[in-house]
């Protein structure tokens, strides 16, 4: 091969990609001078992943397993490394040999490059796609988030693209090859709903491309073709077969897969279907508003983010409109954005440029692949109202398959993100190649170039119909008056008259007093309007400015003779002018502080939390109990420290990495968990620390989530007893603060009594206490809105008392009581109900109570001497009664392997507060191994023989290592594949 003749034909597409290179760079120059980007879902995940990353990196051990979150998961969808790709692991070393979040962009831009490549775009057209897709607005905001395997799944779904296409258009071989390698790396991107998404539009572009074949009689072509695109598929399937195999066993015990509970915590009828998939209104509750897809155009046309108007990009314009100083408070306080989705971080800009390009493209592009395009353009884009177009939304969930397995409909506009931009370089090459041909149809071009910009006025003048508000902000009035009633409510009505002079039973002077409050806030909010109405009007001005210079440059092809490469290198520039503004908008270097507003020093990235008072008080509370782990934790700290000076740490982020090394000893040296009642399901901050039962995750087990749902949210101690939760952390006015909770059970421990029950229901119900109600007064008791003269409850039911058609109690069942006593709900002279002990009411002689309820505490639940069985695994327990004499305790500790020892002079049943999960564990009583049995709903129990024994638990998914002797082979087969696909068309040009 000849270098110099392979760079003098391919210089363009080298100073392309350098073009890339340095834009990308200097964009994310903050990153290159030691600073990290500040992204809470990645934070979020450090904390769930940080005892997989620990003996990752300490213990050189892949766990399966981990009991950082919800007191036990399979690690499958947090963090798994599966060995043996090397294609995989070459492209993962690149990103983080780059660093995030300049990888993430930098792959974009060059992935939509690639594809460009495949269909033989001009370099400079290619070059204008790829920096419109690298800096879409969406990608971006998804950066800032933290949603990086969504960002990359996103950018590989172009060269995928690119090399379907090509299979059909140009190489059936290189072209299969291609997708191969590039649906593999996408796919291994591990964001499912990103690559479902992605198999609808190459199904819409495929049956595009069937019906093209059909009209030029290449049937035949295009189904040898189809089969080596097949085979591909198939290919980049099965080397991602481990992540593909596990997250499907996964998903079927998680909150998307089937329930085992049909009732809800209050008894009545689960109506929400129990078959596997999502609930429609969680699927539904991100949707994009219909004329909220107006952003695709123009990017504030609903505002920005939903961040106040007040420091944001808007403030300035806040002076453009006349306000007292009272008004100016609620404007600099209200949402800047107006949008249907509850919250936000930016708007769906795609860059008027490629959208305009893309709607002459739809004009004078030929072929049915446009039409492909548009037909999955246009369903993504109905798809993604969701709620805000239930009909089409419902029906996919209902029929189409695997449709209901994704939360967050508007995920799916990734599809519109690639589709304009890849409509527009199509059209944009079109025009390049055909230039002389296109000067024949100018009248067609200016009628439909002047309508796309009339079309733009006729929006800005007309507005898109919402009044520049949302729904939250109709409501937002309306709230306020409930809180200023209740408030008044809750007030001293003697305080009211004299210091408001308002007299509470008098509605009239009420509703008066209210209004007044109110109304600062109405006139403000009238002020917001017209400042968002600013917003909009300089949005839509900026877009008909952009859409006027792209039809000038478009015109100049036609019009001119001026260079076509000058020309489409002005509109790589315009491009860059368009798109990049708007991104810098959402992620660039704005000061805040003595810092940055979205980046940090990198070693405060990397060791994300600080360490609170309360986890000192647990870490000395642990030494104190055992003085032996003084020597770990002191190794640790020293550790740590190196590691610091190693990583040129000093401050917060040096005492951070010390804190990570410490507190990863301790959880490798014991076996307690943590509920933070400050971040519980929604942070990972305990996680990061402790074994923890909250943390968070978009997929949690089942089972967890019942438990959480019947019990945890309401504060049954003896369901967080049952899961060895030791230690909670709760907040005063000084911080964090760790408490000990004393009658945690441990890991292991003896019952004397197995109870067995009919289904899941009475099951996950018997963990709490079961009352006998009986209506003893005149009025009528209900329950569950049915009239009941005396029934059984277990405490979460809506239990009301009518004792006339106006006078409706409400009765929640007291936790004071012990189990076999008696109580009486009753009224007392006052007015005032409570609960009272019998004993009390037998020995009043006043008759000062009014007896409404006799309520009696049948059962309770005692985790520590009794299990709750359902009937099917009974039958498997060696016996019901059980003496629970003797000895058992956890010795080791590892998160795939738990050992303990037991002695004990007769048979014993043990519960484990351990998560059962029923594929991957196996226990072994003397090596011997003996089936786990599910008790409590979501613990593990054991038969236990008399004697000294070692029992053991161990977790293994074969899968995983299939999955990992697959990655080797197929890895090996694809680069032999591209081999003698090259070894071939060498000879061949050696031939000719």
């Amino acid at each position: 091969m000849n270098i110099k003749s392979f760079f003098t034909k391919n210089w363009k597409h080298f100073v392309s990609l350098l073009v890339i290179v340095i834009i990308v760079f200097s964009y994310f120059k903050l990153q290159f001078e030691g600073y990290g980007l500040k992204q809470h879902d990645v934070k979020q995940f450090k904390g769930s992943a940080q005892e997989i990353i620990d003996y990752r990196e300490n213990q050189d051990q892949e766990i399966l397993w981990t009991n950082s979150m919800f007191g036990g998961m399979p690690s499958v969808q947090i963090s798994l490394v599966y060995t043996g790709n090397l294609i995989k692991t070459g492209f993962d070393n690149f990103i983080q040999f780059v660093g995030k979040p300049a990888s993430i962009v930098l792959i974009s831009a060059f992935g939509f490059y690639i594809m460009a490549v495949c269909l033989g775009i001009s370099p400079w057209i290619g070059l204008m796609g790829a920096l419109a897709f690298g800096f879409t607005t969406y990608d971006i905001t998804l950066l800032t988030a933290g949603h990086n395997t969504k960002a990359i799944a996103i950018a590989m779904m172009a060269p995928a693209m690119g090399a379907f296409l090509m299979a059909f258009r140009k190489s059936k071989v290189w072209g299969s090859l291609l997708l191969a390698l590039f649906m593999s790396l996408q796919i291994g991107a591990n964001h499912v709903q990103v690559t479902y998404y992605f198999g609808i539009l190459l199904l819409l572009a495929g049956i595009a491309l069937f019906i093209e074949a059909i009209q030029k009689k290449e049937i035949k072509s295009f189904f040898i073709t189809t089969a080596g695109v097949v085979v591909a598929m198939l290919f980049a399937v099965a080397i991602n077969y481990g992540n593909i195999a596990l997250t499907n066993d996964y998903a079927k015990k998680t909150i998307r897969g089937g329930n085992d509970i049909s009732i809800n915590p209050d008894g009545t009828k689960n109506t929400i279907s129990t078959d596997d998939g999502l609930d429609k209104e969680y699927i539904t509750n991100w949707s994009y508003g219909i004329g909220e897809s107006f952003t695709m155009l123009s990017p504030a046309v609903k505002g920005g983010g939903s961040f106040t108007i007040g420091g944001s990009q808007f403030e300035d314009l806040v002076d453009n409109v006349d306000m007292t100083s009272e008004e100016r408070n609620v404007v600099m306080n209200s949402s800047a954005y107006w949008g249907d989705q509850p919250v936000t971080s930016g708007p769906f800009y795609l860059g008027i440029v490629v959208v305009f390009l893309a709607i002459m493209g739809m004009v004078f592009l030929k072929g049915k692949l446009k039409w492909g395009l548009l037909a999955a353009t246009i369903l993504a884009l109905m798809l993604s109202w969701g709620k805000n177009y239930m009909g089409l939304t419902e029906f996919f969930i209902d029929y189409i398959p695997g449709y209901n397995k994704f939360r967050t409909v508007t995920i799916i506009l990734v599809v519109v993100e690639l589709t304009i931009p890849l409509l527009g370089i199509l059209f944009l090459q079109m025009m390049y190649q055909e230039r002389e041909a296109m000067k024949a149809q100018k009248k067609k071009f200016l009628i439909t170039g002047g309508s796309i910009t009339l079309f733009l006025f006729a929006v800005m003048v007309v507005g898109l119909g919402d009044n520049y508000t949302s729904e939250s902000d109709k409501t937002q009035v309306d709230r306020m008056e409930q809180n200023y009633y209740n408030q008044i409510l809750n007030m001293d009505p003697a305080q009211l008259q004299s210091q408001y002079n308002v007299n509470v039973n008098d509605k009239a002077q009420v509703q008066e007093f209210i209004s007044a409050q109110v109304e600062p806030y109405r006139s403000g909010f009238g002020k917001v309007k017209e400042v968002r109405a600013e917003i909009f009007q300089k949005s839509m001005l900026r877009s008909i400015l952009f859409g006027i210079l792209t039809m000038a440059a478009l015109a100049l092809l036609l019009y001119t003779t001026l260079s076509s490469e000058i020309i489409l290198i002005g509109l790589v520039v315009l491009t860059l002018m368009d798109i990049v503004p708007i991104a810098n908008q959402y992620l660039g270097s704005q000061e805040e502080g003595n810092g940055y507003q979205y980046w940090e020093e990198t070693g405060q990235t990397d060791y994300p939390f600080d360490s609170s008072e309360a986890n000192t008080m647990i870490l000395n509370q642990e030494l104190t109990e055992n003085p032996s782990l003084k020597k770990q934790i002191d190794q640790a700290v020293s550790n740590g420290a190196k590691k610091a000076e190693e990583l040129e740490l000093s401050g917060i982020a040096k005492q951070r990495v010390i804190d990570s090394y410490a507190f990863s000893a301790l959880n490798r040296n014991t076996n307690y968990r943590v509920f933070d009642f400050n971040g519980g399901f929604s942070s990972t901050e305990a996680s990061y620390f402790h074994k923890s039962l909250g943390g968070y995750h978009g997929a949690k087990l089942r089972n967890i989530q019942n438990l959480i749902e019947f019990h945890i949210a309401k504060s049954n101690n003896k369901v967080l007893d049952m899961l060895n939760v030791k230690y909670f952390i709760q907040s005063d006015d000084k911080g964090p603060k760790a408490r000990m909770n004393p009658t945690a059970l441990g890991n292991v421990w003896f019952i004397q009594k197995v109870k067995s029950v009919p289904d899941a229901n009475t099951e996950i119900l018997s963990l709490g206490s079961q009352f006998d109600l009986k209506n003893v007064g005149n009025g009528e008791l209900i329950i569950n809105q049915e009239k009941i003269a005396g029934t059984t409850v277990f405490g979460n039911e809506t239990i009301q008392y009518v004792q006339n058609q106006n006078d409706t109690i409400d009765v929640r069942l007291t936790n004071g009581m012990s189990e076999g006593m008696e109580a009486y709900f009753v009224i007392d002279t006052n007015g005032a109900t409570n609960f009272v002990p019998k004993q009390m009411i037998d020995n009043d002689q006043t008759n000062s109570f009014k007896k409404l309820i006799q309520v009696k505490l049948k059962e309770q639940f005692d985790p520590k001497s009794e299990a709750f069985v359902m009937n099917d695994w009974a039958s498997k327990i060696k016996g019901r009664d059980f003496t629970g004499e003797g000895k058992i305790s956890m010795t080791k500790y590892n998160p795939m392997i738990m050992q303990y020892e037991s002695n004990s002079k007769a048979n014993q049943f043990a519960v484990f507060s351990e998560i059962y999960y029923p594929e991957g564990w196996k226990a072994f009583v003397d090596g011997k191994e003996t089936e786990i049995i599910k008790v409590d709903y979501a613990l593990r129990g054991l038969n236990v023989p008399a004697g000294k024994h070692k029992i053991e638990f161990k977790f293994d998914l074969p899968k995983y290592r299939l999955a990992n002797t697959m990655n080797v082979v197929l890895t090996i087969l694809l680069l032999l594949a591209f081999g003698i696909a090259g070894f071939v068309k060498y000879r061949k040009k050696q031939v000719a």
